[in-house]
């Protein structure tokens, strides 16, 4: 069955799909957003004909206390942009905040306490840091609302090179001598994974990287794809609902079934089954545990988006064999920490976030107002009313609000209820000085400035400062270990708190590991200063790293409904609004935050034409966003059709 679209939709779609998709001009991901947005009206439509735009008059009722505030739940990157878009169209808003600061997954923790943020560049003070949450951003277009936000707080000068890859990271896999990616290519199975080495991945894989054999799971997705890569957007249209067709058709998919499963219904130039070792041994070189247990189409959009398993940095070789013609890509990090973003956007905002102020309760009032609860330090509850109500909190924590009342559809409660999170623990440690850097500790022409080692060991990757090169006595902060999936979760059961027994044998099993991984003992690391873990799933506030959807969960072309879409449709006749990385296509991603702020304040505006103007002059369209599906999609909403 083809995705079916209405007739329109490519005129609506036409700016994007006049864009560059082989440069990043434009993203897959967010053609393939309002592509399935459309479809999933279509079908949705009662007569089965495409539905107007919402009219003005639907909303009348809601015009009727515009004078209230909007409430935004969660001081995060979606709630802070959210409130900057208000605020410039000079309307009211709240923003309650459950936790002590602002940032939310945006989170940079210093060993030296704030004195740091302010420090002068290239001073060792700035540079005591390391970053518990987002950390990265490439350069790219489809990017641009990121820079567009560096520029409104005024951090552009901030942005430093951020290094994926560095000729003398390490690699350290099955016990073997660790090794450099130049020198564990060179060799044909260095790390003595095939079944003649004592390993169980049939010889035949052994001959090649995992890069080569993940590669060829994708190609055939990245060649269907590649035929948009024409000047007419007619033809890339067509192209692109041919590539989609086949791609949706593995929605039900993990990308370890996708592995094992026969050819049967797959693209006729797909790879044969992988026996069940190799896909073991592609998943550990490739990821966290577990996290090939997630959905298929998502990591083949991902890897569309960024060119992946071909490297997209301009330092990284390609893999052996194979070669990529693509345009390298800039990435960038924070000079001094990513929560400049969010501390320098809550200073723009005249109506500070209310902090320690966790919402307990959401309900739609009969005067088609908003009621919220709030419970105070002292267990007592305090009730506000609103106009309408953000809410950008992870769908974990608004799991967990008293949300009966609230006229969320069942589609949206069961996406809320449903729809995966990652898990992501990182354990940075302060030594005594950067010894990754010192030829004394790490021999002549092996120093390590910038890029990550990986291991099949308990910390599976270590991150190197990017930040504070041109500083002789930065601090010596590593990220130990950045860890996803089971690994994550292992890891951060042990985050129990400093000085409890869980936490010190947590340090004893990193330094270990890093001793491993670098092939030196710990000795010559110098003294361990100071030490901080961060499990996501343990954090209350958030409970969970960043969305990464299961299989059948974006949706296939076929399906009646979709908890996705059901994610931005509006609620509570169009008073209740879910944003948040997990309701955008750019999962894990502070882009994919605030578009989804953007589409929030659009529904929240649907009833003032005026002020939708405003918006979209002053703040633009995402690209995943299409102002006719979202106002279609917020009148199937009203008519309980999600």
């Amino acid at each position: 069955m083809s995705l079916r679209v209405s007739d329109d939709f490519v005129t609506d779609t036409e700016s994007l799909l006049c864009k560059s998709f082989k440069n990043h001009e434009a993203s897959y991901s967010d053609l393939a957003a309002r592509a399935f947005l459309d479809h999933t009206i279509l079908k949705l439509s009662p007569d089965t004909t495409p539905i107007p735009p919402i009219s003005v008059s639907a909303h009348l009722q809601a015009s009727a206390r515009d004078d209230d505030p909007i409430c935004i739940v969660g001081a995060g990157a979606a709630g802070l942009y959210a409130a900057m878009i208000l605020q410039d169209l000079g309307i009211e808003y709240e923003i309650l905040e459950a936790s002590d600061r602002v940032g939310g997954r945006v989170f940079t923790h210093r060993f030296n306490g704030d004195v740091g943020y302010d420090a002068p560049r290239n001073t060792p003070e700035r540079y005591d840091y390391f970053d518990v949450g987002a950390m990265r951003f490439p350069d790219i277009p489809f990017m641009k609302r990121m820079f567009d936000l560096f520029e409104r707080i005024n951090i552009k000068n901030l942005l430093i090179p951020y290094t994926f890859h560095n000729d003398n990271n390490l690699l350290y896999y099955n016990l073997r001598p660790p090794a450099t990616t130049q020198i564990a290519a060179a060799s044909v199975d260095y790390f003595h994974i095939s079944a003649s080495n004592g390993g169980t991945v049939p010889d035949f894989y052994a001959q090649q990287q995992a890069d080569h054999w993940v590669g060829l799971t994708y190609d055939p997705f990245k060649r269907l794809f590649a035929d948009m890569n024409t000047e007419n957007s007619i033809d890339r249209w067509i192209a692109f609902q041919k590539a989609w067709k086949e791609l949706t058709k593995q929605d039900h998919f993990s990308t370890r079934g996708y592995m094992l499963a026969g050819k049967e219904g797959k693209p006729k130039d797909a790879p044969d089954p992988y026996p069940e070792p190799v896909v073991h041994w592609l998943e550990t070189m490739d990821n966290g545990t577990g996290l090939y247990d997630h959905g298929f189409v998502q990591n083949v959009m991902h890897a569309l988006d960024f060119d992946w398993p071909f490297p997209s940095t301009n330092s990284a070789p390609p893999p052996r064999n194979q070669s990529s013609n693509k345009k390298p890509v800039d990435w960038y990090c924070i000079d001094g920490g990513t929560d400049h973003i969010v501390r320098e956007m809550a200073k723009k905002l005249k109506k500070k976030p209310e902090t320690k102020r966790p919402v307990v309760k959401i309900e739609q009032m009969e005067d088609s107002r908003m009621k919220v609860t709030i419970r105070k330090d002292d267990g007592t509850v305090r009730i506000r009313e609103y106009a309408h109500v953000i809410s950008t909190v992870s769908l974990g924590c608004l799991q967990t609000i008293d949300t009966d009342s609230s006229g969320l559809s069942y589609s949206q409660r069961e996406a809320v209820r449903t729809l995966t999170y990652d898990a992501s623990t990182k354990i940075g440690i302060k030594f005594e000085k950067r010894w990754w850097e010192d030829p004394a500790v790490m021999g002549k022409d092996k120093t390590i400035r910038g890029g990550q080692s990986s291991t099949d060991v308990p910390i599976r990757t270590c991150v190197y400062p990017s930040y504070g090169l041109d500083c002789p006595s930065a601090p010596g902060v590593l990220i130990a270990s950045y860890a996803w999936g089971q690994d994550a979760m292992r890891f951060g059961s042990l985050a129990q708190g400093e000085g409890t027994v869980a936490d010190k044998d947590l340090l004893e099993i990193a330094l270990t590991d890093l001793e491993r991984l670098h092939g030196i003992p710990r000795e010559k690391f110098g003294d361990v200063l100071d030490h901080y873990t961060h499990a996501w799933y343990n954090d209350q506030y958030t409970r969970g790293a960043f969305a990464h959807f299961g299989p059948g969960q974006f949706g296939r072309a076929f399906d009646h409904k979709s908890l996705f879409a059901s994610l931005k449709a509006p609620a509570a006749n169009g008073r209740l609004h879910i944003a948040g990385e997990a309701t955008s296509v750019h999962h894990g991603w502070i882009l994919g935050a605030v578009n989804s702020a953007w589409r929030a304040v659009y529904n929240a505006l649907i009833h003032r034409p005026e002020k939708r103007r405003e918006l979209i002059e002053r703040w633009g369209v995402p690209d995943e966003e299409s102002e006719k599906l979202l106002l279609q999609l917020a009148a199937l909403a009203k008519g309980n059709c999600l």
